[in-house]
């Protein structure tokens, strides 16, 4: 995987952000990702444009519930990270406990 066929994935999340954050509403900071994606993808491989060209758009957020697309190279954004409660099987448990001290 090059460099540039890495960008073009970041630029791929950061349009999809974007646009659900603007709820589709066209943007400056919208035109730019475009432009940028532009430039890059005259950088990629014939290999690589036919690999993004098989998947399809993956940049249109499809409803405001909808989560950004998920990447092989890149960890996934909303996944919850857990919460070691030292000592304790809930937060619940955590704030009771501090909560009688």
């Amino acid at each position: 995987m090059t460099w540039e066929f890495v960008h073009y994935r970041r630029l791929e999340r950061r349009l999809w952000l974007i646009r659900w954050r603007n709820a589709g509403e066209e943007s400056v900071e919208e035109d730019e990702v475009l432009d940028e994606m532009d430039r890059t993808w005259m950088k990629l491989s014939e290999r690589e444009q036919a690999i993004l060209r098989g998947e399809g758009p993956r940049c249109w957020p499809m409803d405001s519930s909808a989560l950004p697309p998920q990447f092989a190279d890149a960890r996934w954004m909303a996944e919850p990270e857990a919460w070691a409660y030292e000592g304790f099987d809930s937060a619940a448990q955590a704030i009771l406990s501090a909560e009688a001290s």
